[in-house]
């Protein structure tokens, strides 16, 4: 039986801040397993995800301070994981 890679969530995302970070990687751990085509390294993952970041619409929240935009929905979140990973697919392919 073939052991499948696992994909280093924690440990290769250890350095990155986000206010949505924590709801990105749920829905990354949901999702991700459905791409079996896409043979990860933490390189790669680290551009998948920096792209991922990138792609979401801004929002800013400051401790003691005013909220502009308010949260990101968790429909908005779980699109653009899986938009991300179709367009990441997609490349491999070619």
């Amino acid at each position: 039986m073939k052991k499948e890679k696992i994909i280093r969530l924690t440990k290769w995302t250890g350095d990155i801040r986000n206010s949505n970070e924590r709801r990105l990687k749920k829905i990354l751990k949901e999702e991700i397993p459905k791409y079996k085509n896409i043979t990860w390294s933490e390189d790669k993952f680290k551009d998948f995800y920096i792209d991922l970041m990138n792609s979401l619409p801004a929002r800013y929240k400051q401790k003691n301070s005013i909220e502009i935009s308010g949260r990101i929905t968790e429909e908005i979140l779980r699109d653009a994981v899986v938009d991300k990973l179709l367009e990441f697919s997609s490349q491999i392919n070619l």
